[in-house]
């Protein structure tokens, strides 16, 4: 029997998606299968119990496929053709917020680790330098912490502890504004002018910087709409 008793799409749909997770799991799986701890780094706050029991749901209604990797390995999660459907519904949900609902972050929604774990999946790879390139962050205030990005054969490595490497840039200043910049509440430039971030290291690399990380799919939208007084 179905949780809803109405007879409608949008009842049946909202049965399946309609919980605080769901959607932000889903959200780790648009772009390539995960793994469960990848999934996990992704959205840090859920339990892992509970991480679990949302993938398990997602299997049995199809939305979610997980490929058995072999004795010893773990499993990776991909998106069925079902689920690969919601992407749109999910990129337009978070249009929505970004024009009529996003504002700026408060102190507990601030996690440096979270940060540059999405940053890493918007790098840009073919615009960074051929050669190994490391990102420190140094991020103060709520939520805060160091961490490096690696650059390497590309691919993008988020690192919690220092991967011992030599600092082509170094990002530091204030979380808030790490978060604001990313998400697109305010630019790099205006981070950098009003003192909040500051970028140091050979001048070759700080100016090539702003390019190695693509704009967050929801950015342009959250900049347009930065003046405009949020519905909640």
């Amino acid at each position: 029997m179905n949780g809803f008793v109405e007879y409608c799409p949008i009842a049946e749909a909202t049965e399946i998606l309609g919980d605080r997770w769901t959607p932000l799991v889903l959200r780790e799986l648009m772009d390539r299968g995960r793994g469960f701890n990848e999934i996990h780094r992704g959205v840090p706050r859920i339990s892992r119990t509970l991480l679990s029991q949302r993938l398990r749901q997602l299997e049995a209604n199809g939305v979610v496929a997980r490929a058995d990797a072999g004795p010893g390995r773990a499993g990776e999660y991909r998106l069925t053709a079902a689920g690969e459907d919601l992407v749109p519904v999910l990129l337009a949900l978070g249009q929505w917020a970004a024009r009529w609902s996003f504002k700026d972050p408060d102190d507990d929604q601030l996690d440096a680790r979270w940060l540059v774990w999405h940053i890493h999946k918007s790098v840009d790879v073919a615009a960074c330098p051929p050669d190994r390139v490391c990102v420190e962050w140094d991020l103060r205030g709520p939520g805060g912490g160091r961490l490096w990005l690696v650059i390497e054969d590309g691919t993008a490595t988020p690192c919690n502890i220092d991967p011992g490497y030599d600092v082509d840039v170094l990002v530091r200043g204030e979380n808030r504004a790490a978060h604001r910049w990313f998400l697109g509440r305010i630019t790099l430039d205006e981070a950098r002018s009003d003192g909040v971030l500051e970028l140091s290291g050979a001048p070759t690399m700080v100016a090539g910087f702003p390019s190695w990380i693509a704009p967050n799919p929801f950015a342009a939208d959250v900049f347009a709409a930065r003046g405009r007084v949020p519905v909640a």
